[in-house]
């Protein structure tokens, strides 16, 4: 079989496993971005046992690699709860990034001047509806580019679902190189469909900061 025919044929192959790598990176962004915004808001009462215990989190999985991290919740953990290989990429990406999105949120709400929080109480707002209609919607415009970043990042990390034997893109396409002995073609087309899952996400990036920043302007 040539190259060509061999690419042809492991097309249907690596796209199954780029549709899992697509609902781990769907999973995994919808809990960071909950899990980051929860933990940025944690830090608004400047309660010191909440900030000590949100700046662990933050410090713990920002300091340490996600491959560590994974091991820690597959093979760490077995003897006490034992998470499936899927369960643990999910859970892994999303603590992971939720810990980088929590800064991007921590910042932009940082960002908006006490005056504004002023002015809402003034108008009869409480700390709760002024975060919800006045704060947050200028701190997400702010963190917008960070935070998609972030989420671009969770696509590229889902790769490491591999060594948790999720069979998801690099799982595949490993197995396919292994099979065929044909390593570099095989490799080159997983990437190439990264490289597409990632565009579109940088596609989306890009349109939502330019929509932005017509409202803004």
């Amino acid at each position: 079989m040539s190259v060509v025919d061999l690419l042809i044929s492991s097309f249907p192959l690596l796209l199954k496993g780029a549709l899992t790598t697509v609902w781990i990176s769907i999973l995994g962004i919808v809990f960071a971005l909950i899990v980051g915004l929860i933990v940025a808001m944690l830090t608004l009462p400047g309660i010191k046992v909440l900030d000590w215990l949100t700046n662990l989190y933050v410090s713990f999985f920002r300091g340490t690699p996600l491959l560590v991290q994974l091991f820690i919740i597959y093979f760490g953990f077995a003897s006490i709860v034992r998470f499936t290989p899927f369960q643990s990429i999910v859970i892994g990406l999303t603590l992971h990034f939720g810990a980088y999105i929590s800064e991007s949120f921590r910042g932009a709400i940082a960002s908006i001047s006490k005056e504004q929080w002023e002015a809402a109480f003034s108008l009869g707002f409480n700390k709760f509806a002024t975060f919800r209609y006045i704060i947050f919607p200028q701190a997400w415009r702010r963190a917008v580019p960070s935070v998609w970043n972030s989420l671009i990042d969770v696509v590229k990390a889902s790769s490491l679902a591999s060594v948790v034997t999720v069979e998801e893109l690099t799982s595949i396409a490993d197995q396919i190189s292994s099979a065929s002995a044909v390593v570099l073609p095989i490799l080159l087309e997983a990437a190439a469909i990264y490289w597409l899952l990632t565009t579109l996400l940088s596609v989306l990036q890009q349109f939502f900061e330019r929509r932005y920043k017509y409202v803004n302007s």
